[in-house]
């Protein structure tokens, strides 16, 4: 039985700074029509277009790629980062097919690897907690999930909620328009409820959060600031925590693995973000170019070291 959680229309959400949101929601709607292969045409060439007009994100991204890929020559990095800001905006467009579209010709098609390694834990009626990162394809990918899960069985996952709320309501109803829900990061007893109760939930906290990042792990041998949320659900919800990988294949399939349950996870934060953070740099590692590198994951340092950007 689906079950979803939305955001109902209010009409405060009609007053004039909105307009141009409801705009912005309109467009989309308007490419969820566009065939998927139609999508990822169009994606490349804006992700062209920002790779040459986007300097400050290009900015990050070459410095990150750079320090994370050491032995590559530059002309591939620039290849790669040109790659992943196409691959990024093919991302933003065929998230309108996740929210509007029909997705059973591509959960049809989808390779499912290692999904046993969620199936069982919930069977037997023990909430699973999904350990995941910023891959291109997360909106996409995310159904693929939620039609492996059997009966009562929803998908939940962390996010933070946007400031304009035509915005957020669009982002939110279009992930949960099949058995999912979304907690924003302020609710995170409500999630340990939630996995507690036998549910599984997807976190991908691979993002610096400034003062509340407290341990660091290495990431592609850098030392990148990290949560201690993760531990802290697993301990109190007594979850299977596994990590989940979601990449789109250059066939137009897409794909995710789900790992093995990641031993021993919630005794230790140190060692659960290092843990996590091998899983993440080993599935990045996979298709590189469709990471979030744009972002500043190395902006807070360990205490002594000089700023990375």
């Amino acid at each position: 039985m689906k079950v979803n959680h939305h955001i109902p229309f209010q009409t405060t959400m009609l007053k004039p700074q909105y307009w141009g949101a409801w705009l912005v929601v309109f467009f989309m709607w308007l490419i969820s029509l566009l065939p998927l292969s139609t999508k990822h045409t169009l994606g490349k060439a804006l992700g062209t277009l920002l790779y040459r007009t986007m300097k400050g994100r290009t900015k990050i991204g070459r410095k990150n790629l750079s320090a994370c890929f050491p032995q590559k020559a530059p002309e591939k990095i620039e290849a790669l980062l040109k790659a992943n800001m196409q691959q990024m905006a093919i991302g933003a467009l065929e998230c309108t097919h996740a929210w509007w579209g029909d997705m059973q010709p591509y959960i049809q098609k989808a390779n499912i690897i290692g999904i046993e390694n969620l199936l069982e834990p919930l069977s037997r009626g023990q909430g699973v907690l999904m350990m995941g990162g910023h891959f291109a394809a997360i909106d996409f990918n995310l159904p693929l999930v939620v039609d492996q899960l059997d009966g009562e069985k929803r998908l939940a996952y962390m996010y933070r909620p946007h400031d304009n709320p035509v915005i957020d309501r669009m982002i939110v109803n279009g992930r949960n328009r099949e058995n999912a829900r979304g907690f924003s990061k302020d609710q995170g007893k409500d999630l340990i409820k939630w996995i507690k109760s036998g549910q599984v939930a997807w976190y991908a906290c691979d993002q610096n959060f400034s003062k509340a990042s407290t341990l660091f792990a290495p990431f592609f041998g850098i030392q990148a600031a990290n949560l201690a949320m993760p531990t802290l659900i697993a301990r109190r919800s007594n979850a299977v925590v596994v990590f989940l990988r979601m990449h789109r294949l250059e066939n137009g399939v897409f794909e995710i693995e789900v790992s093995k349950p990641l031993e021993n996870f919630g005794e230790d934060p140190q060692k659960d973000c290092e843990m996590w953070n091998q899983e993440l740099e080993k599935a990045v590692r996979m298709h590189p170019s469709q990471y979030f590198w744009v972002h500043k994951r190395f902006k807070k340092r360990p205490p002594g070291e000089p700023k990375f950007y």
